[in-house]
């Protein structure tokens, strides 16, 4: 395939036609899932304003009961599509599951389905059993995806989740080798990289080491410290490393002394600063040095949950299998997802989280504020809005992964 055949993901930045947003949740935890859908309302009132936004539900939701919500809410619905999803919730989110929307570069564009499973998965002896039904959940899904664009789906034989990958939109991307390699177990990085260039318009990986510790991975590696747990991937870039045009990348950096005082943000000062250094020692596809613009890490306090072994509730009831000394009567730490870099730049707007709240140091509104401003400053002719992600970042993830961009055609 030649270069001029080959597709392109654009940037954030490029002109976008449409937005996907999820709007599923658990049918066993009303709780924890009206937190997530009070912040899905607010992206959607910003979204729906300005574009089409396509709005992914779960099959048992009512729409019209939905709609009434939204209204009730100040949400445009006439720029709203409902669309139930069979098994929705137990694919998690469109920025890592898909679609994922390239450009051809002789004209229009067509839907990338790369390989999929839940993070944890054994990708060396799978799950037969559902491998197989994943798959069936997968076909029906693209079906849709392809009859309501009404474009092409081609498929990668790569691994790969939308939140796990950063592209420039001129042929650079970057990932984490520590989550993605362990992913594609049978592909070499040379393999990878050029599936990347043929179904991305990959010029150039920049393959980062670590994410964050407030970002931590499944399993017994959701402990962060001592008696503090998380709730994350382990490793998607979205979370730490954003490109915010060609060759500047906004990096979340906990200062010196805030690594000094504070022992998560010491594991994540240590990260950012090995993948610090692999950027500067990278350039973009053209050879040029990066610009890197150092962002806050948000200053918040996280949350103490008694383990109740008669009334498991979210997060022990998604954490308590991986830790069986757990007894009843402890109490544990939970540090939700947190980052300012999982936003979403669509045309005219971007939405930043925000992370203040009563109880909070004065320092984190500082930073809230200090963040909007240096957003400001490299988007002068965009909307900024701050939204608070606390419910949806209580589940792993915020704005962007929850979110998906459809390019202009």
């Amino acid at each position: 395939m030649g270069q001029k055949d080959t597709p392109l993901l654009p940037a954030e930045w490029d002109k976008q036609q449409a937005v996907f947003i999820n709007y599923s949740g658990n049918s066993d935890d009303a709780v924890t899932t009206e937190k997530v859908h009070v912040v899905c309302r607010d992206i959607i009132r910003e979204l729906a304003a300005v574009t089409q936004v396509y709005v992914l539900i779960n099959e048992e939701f009512r729409p019209d009961s939905l709609r009434q919500l939204f209204d009730a809410n100040g949400i445009q619905t006439k720029n709203i599509y409902l669309l139930p999803v069979y098994r929705l919730f137990s694919m998690g989110v469109p920025r890592d599951y898909g679609p994922m929307v390239v450009k051809n570069r002789s004209g229009g564009n067509k839907i990338i389905r790369f390989g999929w499973d839940y993070v944890g998965a054994d990708f060396i002896n799978p799950d037969t059993i559902w491998s197989k039904r994943r798959e069936v959940i997968r076909d029906r899904y693209f079906a849709q995806m392809k009859q309501l664009l009404k474009i092409e789906v081609e498929s990668s034989p790569l691994v790969l989740e939308g939140g796990e990958i950063e592209v420039n939109g001129r042929g650079t991307a970057m990932l984490v080798d520590s989550f993605h390699l362990s992913r594609n177990p049978y592909l070499t990085k040379k393999q990878q990289e050029d599936l990347l260039a043929s179904s991305l318009g990959v010029k150039k990986t920049i393959w980062l080491r670590e994410g964050p510790a407030e970002d931590p991975g499944v399993g017994r590696k959701s402990k962060i410290i001592e008696n503090v747990y998380g709730n994350g991937v382990g490793g998607h870039v979205d979370e730490f490393a954003r490109f915010v045009n060609g060759n500047t990348i906004f990096l979340a950096m906990p200062s010196k002394a805030e690594a000094q005082a504070d022992p998560i943000k010491k594991i994540t000062y240590d990260r950012m600063k090995i993948n610090e250094a692999i950027l500067k020692k990278s350039g973009d596809q053209d050879g040029r040095p990066f610009h890197i613009v150092h962002i806050p890490v948000p200053d918040v306090i996280p949350e103490t949950h008694r383990i109740d072994t008669t009334n498991f509730q979210f997060p022990i009831s998604a954490l308590r299998h991986d830790f069986p000394e757990w007894r009843h009567g402890d109490s544990i730490q939970f540090m939700p997802a947190i980052s300012y870099l999982n936003f979403l730049i669509f045309n005219q707007l971007v939405l930043i989280p925000k992370y203040w709240r009563p109880g909070f140091s004065e320092r984190c509104k500082e930073k809230d504020e200090e963040v909007r401003k240096i957003f400001a400053s490299y988007f002068p002719d965009k909307k900024i809005v701050q939204i608070d992600t606390w419910g949806m970042n209580l589940v792993g993830g915020g704005i962007h992964c929850w979110t998906q961009q459809v390019p202009a055609d």
